[in-house]
């Protein structure tokens, strides 16, 4: 190789590493990362003197980059927002306090209202808010939808900082938990991300039976209570039915439940005095508006 050509490559060699020095270092003052502010300065000495770095002067440098790539790569991540931490502690980014879905749990019916609620903030105060958007593609729906707070469509007040959406989950989506994604931006470009995640079912579940009193007397008088507790995914209001097999105790194999507080459904009986002693097993089935069919069961003991 020409000697004159080896030496305008590694001037050139040079002058691009000192450039890309000069670019890194002005990043790391920008986002508040300390740096060695001489280090371009040395290396355009070293370019125009027609000097090459040597391994070690090179690797440092090169490395300082990378650590500066590395750094606004965790600045910009997708996966946790701007984190604040990353500079400095300087407080510029938007906060979401939490993120939650009401219910949690919801059927794939098109109709169940869901509410997505987002508590955020701003170091600036609520004015710097530019805007709250929920991705919720995976419930079938719009992947960049604006949540309000202007004490509208399901907000409960306006300019509070509490951001609200309704919607619903398609009927084409698929049972099991679903992430929502959610994204909040200030008006200086700083974006903070959270999620929830939402259950999409279709059966109810009998989540207890309990007998009261969980011992009685066969005697045609003493008065029992069954009570089943329900989870019914959307609404509690969406149960149609729930039944109990008493057959074994001297009545009908699907006994109405009446409908009491919360999730709870109730029946008062007397179980027959010609029963014999023991403890019976009963089934109670719970079914939706939806379709959905849940059962469940409990024990009670009669005694002569």
């Amino acid at each position: 190789m020409n000697i004159f050509t080896s030496n305008a490559n590694r001037v050139m060699s040079n002058a691009y590493i000192a450039r890309v020095t000069r670019y890194a270092l002005l990043y790391s003052f920008v986002f508040g990362f300390c740096l060695n502010f001489a280090a371009p300065v040395y290396a355009q000495k070293k370019a125009e003197a027609g000097e090459t770095l040597t391994k070690g002067e090179a690797i440092m440098m090169l490395s300082a980059t990378d650590f500066m790539k590395q750094k606004i790569g965790e600045l910009l991540s997708w996966t946790v927002g701007y984190d604040v931490t990353k500079v400095n502690r300087v407080k510029l980014t938007p906060t979401i306090n939490y993120v939650k879905a009401v219910p949690r749990k919801m059927p794939p019916d098109g109709r169940t209202v869901l509410e997505l609620v987002a508590s955020v903030d701003d170091p600036a105060g609520l004015s710097n808010i530019s805007g709250v958007r929920a991705d919720l593609s995976s419930i079938g729906r719009l992947p960049n939808t604006t949540l309000v707070d202007n004490g509208l469509f399901g907000d409960q007040r306006a300019a509070d900082g509490v951001y609200t959406l309704q919607t619903s989950v398609s009927r084409s989506v698929a049972l099991g938990v679903k992430d929502i994604p959610v994204a909040v931006a200030n008006k200086k470009g700083w974006l903070a991300l959270a999620k929830t995640s939402l259950d999409v079912r279709k059966n109810p579940t009998v989540t207890e039976v309990r007998f009261s009193p969980e011992r009685a007397l066969a005697d045609g008088k003493t008065l029992v209570t069954i009570t089943a507790v329900i989870d019914n995914p959307g609404r509690p209001e969406d149960v149609e039915s729930v039944t109990a097999d008493l057959k074994s105790l001297g009545l009908s194999e699907r006994e109405k439940l009446e409908k009491g507080s919360g999730n709870n459904w109730s029946l008062e009986f007397v179980p027959g005095s010609s029963i014999s002693a023991g403890t019976y097993v009963v089934s109670v089935q719970a079914a939706n508006t939806g379709g959905g069919l849940g059962v469940g069961s409990g024990a009670i003991t009669v005694y002569k």
